[in-house]
């Protein structure tokens, strides 16, 4: 009988320092691969994986999509992807993707925590007959998620497609979003697997345990090397995006996104031009006070294990 890997999912969410820990797995996937531990690269997730579960989902939702997957050929796409990754027999396999849930864009255009969720999650979570063990996920305060994928959501929106600002946070308002109800969804479509949860905001005190729970027991993550590229993709400044939605507002969406990488050159995000902050006083404190009761309802639910940094640096 062939031995079933340990098959652990990295799920995002975005925002979450996803690309850091993916940056970290590749970096150290030679060193994890002797000890019987293989980390599939998340571009492969995303393009034999993700991508074809999504094509799937959005045709069944009605959306006019390309292109189109039928259930027939997502799973025989997933199966072959899946068989290929399980002729090595790895002892433990680690997959990432932060859009297994959805987009950026998904969160902006409605206001929600990805729309399409629940669907996009069940699909995905189908694609493993055999089920998985472990499902990580980092969830972040909701007023700095959201300025977040907003400025995601301007680096490819085109005109056609543009949501404004004030949109955008009157809708998060009147949406109410939840971490909870996203988690109660994993919880479901990934019976029996063991689901962990941190903050964002806890992040640099325990990305090395968030790591060794990835890799596993085997694996001393304080051997691990830093990426040796640090040139992060740059991220646009408050300001680089104020004088992009006010140029949009001025000559029009197309022109003015045209423009969106000079900005971002124009106005560096660094001790000169500070982060994205599109919300007032209030709604930042509406949000916050959601989010902090949101996360004492995650720490009382007996599905999701959320790292304490208290215990965890003890």
């Amino acid at each position: 009988m062939t031995r079933k890997p340990h098959i652990v999912l990295h799920g995002g969410f975005h925002k979450t320092a996803t690309s850091h820990v993916q940056s970290m797995l590749a970096r150290n996937s030679k060193m994890l691969e002797r000890a019987g531990v293989h980390y599939v690269h998340h571009r492969d997730t995303r393009k034999r994986l993700t991508v074809p579960v999504q094509c799937n989902v959005y045709n069944s939702v009605g959306m006019d999509w390309d292109p189109k997957i039928s259930d027939e050929e997502l799973r025989e796409m997933t199966q072959a992807f899946l068989s290929e990754l399980l002729e090595a027999r790895p002892k433990r396999l680690i997959l990432s993707d932060e859009n297994m849930a959805g987009h950026c864009g998904h969160c902006v255009k409605r206001g929600v925590l990805y729309r399409w969720r629940r669907k996009l999650i069940e699909v995905f979570a189908q694609q493993f007959p055999n089920g998985v063990d472990e499902v990580h996920l980092g969830v972040r305060n909701y007023a700095d998620f959201f300025a977040s994928a907003y400025v995601e959501y301007l680096r490819s929106v085109t005109g056609q497609w543009f949501v404004d600002e004030r949109m955008m946070r009157r809708q998060v308002m009147e949406n109410m979003p939840s971490w909870l109800n996203i988690l109660k969804s994993v919880v479901t479509f990934f019976p029996g697997a063991r689901v962990v949860v941190w903050k964002y905001e806890d992040f640099r005190k325990i990305d090395r345990q968030v790591l060794a729970n990835l890799c596993g027991p085997e694996i001393d993550v304080d051997q691990m090397k830093e990426p040796k590229d640090r040139n992060k993709r740059p991220t646009a400044s408050g300001r680089a995006v104020h004088e992009l939605l006010q140029m949009i507002h001025r000559e029009g969406a197309d022109y003015a996104l045209e423009q969106r990488v000079a900005l971002q050159e124009a106005y560096p995000r660094g001790p000169d031009y500070g982060s994205y902050d599109p919300w007032t006083l209030q709604e930042r404190a509406h949000l916050t006070r959601m989010y902090e009761r949101d996360i004492e309802d995650i720490r009382a639910n007996p599905d999701i294990t959320l790292l304490d940094p208290e215990k965890v640096l003890a």
